[in-house]
């Protein structure tokens, strides 16, 4: 008996598995086929602008209006198209590499996927971003490679390539470590490192996401020899007026040039928090030496931030070959440069973009300014940091120079 009482309710299972098979291919459709054409589009206006256009129109009336469609060619048998949805009247076609006219075939599309008759308009594009950029792009040689910027001031997405002729035939091709320069603000600025300090030809050339590319740069460059000082031979030189260490023989300044880049707690410098003043710290290279460019790795704070408490944020680089012992910050020393730590996203206090905290995982790097005396004693005073106060903490500080 029991089974006879389950029999029913099995067959309706099994008439709705196959009703909802049947209804599977219809779901994703629209509940009304509109097999008549709609409405075109009217009152175009075009905005021209560099290597884009901006079109505004009027929509059609039908109810039942999915979308606005441009259809266009950048160039011989580059066919693009761009839609935008039926919530608002503009869209923007893109791509182009010229300042030619090009003609745009603009459609209605209802929900059943059925065009308007096309409404044909003229667009004429500015200068497009990439040859902007190209105009403006200067390279010049650096300490272990070259410095590489140019204007983007439409903010447009480029990459800059870089090539070399490494064995001097006209080849030019990119070696391992040679990467593409990526920007869309509005200065593209990267510095190039790992080249050898010999003469080579080096060439650039701009190119955007729809693979367009501007004429090539070409440039005899040698880079400035430099290599990254031994902190073997670096010891603590510490002076009257110096941070106190909140954990001495923990936290000491020694920390930041034992090349152990991991930058958790303790492995790292950190100084006695609630001081009223510019803090410093002093370090002994050993020798004199001329520096090129410096790295310094900011603590990494619980929940893996960065710009927080005692990182730096605006602080001074100090030189002297011989220091007053009384620890005065006088005429035995020179200033070298100020620097400020700026956050890539330019986002807020409290909020870090992953740009932001790749930008402190590798480290914040600076060149020092060209000219700079040889120093055997360094000076580092912060001005100011991630919290507003003047203490410390930093896991590593890495030089540069020959």
């Amino acid at each position: 008996m029991k089974t006879i009482k389950y029999i029913p309710v099995l067959a309706a299972l099994t008439l709705l598995m196959l009703y909802s098979g049947c209804k599977q291919d219809s779901i994703n459709t629209p509940a009304i086929t509109n097999k008549n054409q709609p409405g075109a589009v009217s009152n175009v206006e075009v905005v021209n602008k560099n290597g884009a256009a901006t079109l505004t129109y009027s929509l059609p009336s039908n109810t039942d209006l999915l979308y606005v469609k441009a259809v266009y060619e950048t160039g011989p048998g580059k066919k693009r198209e761009v839609i935008a949805s039926n919530y608002i009247n503009t869209l923007t076609i893109d791509g182009f590499a010229d300042t030619l006219a090009h003609e745009v075939q603009l459609y209605a599309v209802n929900s059943s996927e059925v065009l308007s008759a096309p409404v044909t308009v003229t667009v004429t594009p500015l200068v497009a971003p990439f040859i902007l950029a190209f105009r403006s792009l200067k390279v010049t040689p650096t300490f272990g490679g070259f410095n590489v910027v140019c204007a983007n001031p439409s903010k447009a997405d480029l990459s800059i390539v870089p090539m070399v002729d490494t064995a001097n035939n006209g080849q030019l091709v990119q070696p391992a470590g040679m990467e593409n320069i990526y920007g869309k603000g509005l200065e593209i600025k990267k510095v190039q490192r790992g080249q050898p300090s010999v003469e080579r030809t080096y060439a650039f050339f701009v190119r955007d996401r729809w693979l367009n590319r501007s004429d090539t740069l070409f440039v005899k460059l040698t880079p400035f020899y430099e290599e990254r000082f031994n902190k073997s031979e670096w010891t603590t030189y510490t002076l009257p007026g110096d941070a106190t260490i909140l954990y001495p023989g923990t936290t000491d300044v020694r920390k930041i040039y034992d090349n152990d880049y991991t930058s958790g707690w303790p492995n790292t410098l950190f100084t006695v928090e609630g001081v009223g003043t510019p803090q410093m710290v002093t370090i002994d290279l050993g020798k004199q030496r001329t520096f090129s460019r410096f790295i310094m790795n900011p603590f990494v704070e619980l929940g893996n931030v960065y710009y927080v408490r005692g990182n730096p944020k605006d602080f001074e680089i100090w030189g002297s070959n011989s220091p007053n012992v009384s620890g005065a910050l006088d005429a035995s020393w020179t200033k070298i440069m100020t620097v400020n730590i700026v956050k890539p996203s330019g986002s807020p206090s409290g909020v870090e973009t992953a740009a932001d905290q790749t930008y402190a995982r590798d480290g914040w790097e600076f060149d020092f300014p060209v000219g700079v005396s040889a120093y055997r004693y360094i000076r580092i005073r912060n001005l100011r940091n991630w919290s507003n106060s003047y203490f410390i903490s930093m896991s590593e500080f890495t030089l540069f120079g020959k």
